[in-house]
C-alpha cells in the first residue's frame, strides 16, 4: 500500500490452481428478470473453459447464464473481465480494495470485486442489479488485510544461520566416513578415523604454508 501498511497478496485467497470460485451457483435480478448464473474467478491467473474458448478464453471471470423462464435453453458462456489493464482503488479509512476487471477493449462487460479485510470468511453478491453486463462481487476474509505478508529481506542474521547450518552438515558426514569398527573382547566398536582428519589438517596447512620441492637427476 502507498502508505506504508503492507503488501496484499490476492494470490493467497486462490486454491492450488488459483481459483477463488468455481462453478458458484448465483440467483441475481437483472432487470426485473431472475437469472441463474454460474460464476468462476480467479483474481490473479488467467484460465480458459474448454466448453466456450470463444467466449472464456484467458479471463480473469466466466459467467454461465441460463434463463429461469426457460431452463432448457442452451448455457451462456459470457466473460465478465481479464486480467489485462485491471483498475485498483485501495481506502485506507475502509480498507477495502477494489479491483474492476474489464472484458476486451469495446466491450460493456466487466467484473469489480470488492477485497475486505475481515477475520471471517465469505463471498456475496449483489442480489438485484440494473446493468447485466456487470458484476459486483464482495469478498471478506483476513488474506487482504494488509501487513499480513510483510516483505521480507535476507539479513546478516539468516545468512549466518545457514552458514552454521551448512558447516554442521559437513562435520557431520565427515565424522560418519572417519568412523571404522573393530572387534574386540567387548564387542564391536567404532573408533574414529584419524587418517582423513590428519589429511584435512594437512592440506590446509599445505596451503598456507608452501614449500618447494626441489629433485636432482645423476
Amino acid at each position: 500500500m502507498k502508505d506504508g501498511s503492507g503488501v496484499i497478496d490476492l494470490a493467497a485467497l486462490g486454491d492450488s490452481e488459483g481459483f477463488l470460485i468455481r462453478e458458484l451457483k448465483v440467483q441475481r435480478d437483472v432487470g426485473r428478470i431472475m437469472m441463474k448464473q454460474w460464476v468462476t474467478f480467479s483474481p490473479c491467473l488467467p484460465f480458459s473453459e474448454p466448453a466456450a474458448l470463444v467466449n472464456c478464453s484467458h479471463v480473469a471471470v466466466c459467467v454461465v447464464t441460463r434463463d429461469q423462464l426457460s431452463p432448457r435453453q442452451s448455457l451462456l458462456f459470457t466473460s465478465y473481465g481479464q486480467h489485462e489493464g485491471n483498475e485498483f482503488v485501495y481506502s485506507n479509512e475502509s480498507r477495502i480494495l477494489s479491483v474492476t476487471y474489464q472484458a476486451v477493449p469495446g466491450s460493456h462487460f466487466r467484473s469489480t470485486v470488492h477485497f475486505n479485510c475481515s477475520t471471517t470468511t465469505s463471498i456475496t453478491f449483489p442480489s438485484s442489479t440494473e446493468h447485466p453486463d456487470r458484476l459486483e462481487m464482495i469478498v471478506h476474509s483476513p488474506y487482504v488485510c494488509p501487513g499480513r505478508f510483510p516483505t521480507q529481506d535476507v539479513g546478516p542474521g539468516t545468512i549466518i544461520l545457514i552458514m552454521f547450518a551448512v558447516s554442521a552438515v559437513l562435520y557431520f558426514i565427515f565424522g560418519t566416513c572417519s568412523l571404522r569398527s573393530t572387534e574386540t573382547y567387548e564387542g564391536v566398536q567404532i573408533i574414529p578415523e584419524p587418517q582423513l582428519w590428519c589429511w584435512i589438517c594437512y592440506q590446509l596447512r599445505r596451503r598456507k604454508d608452501p614449500r618447494k620441492t626441489y629433485s636432482s637427476t645423476l
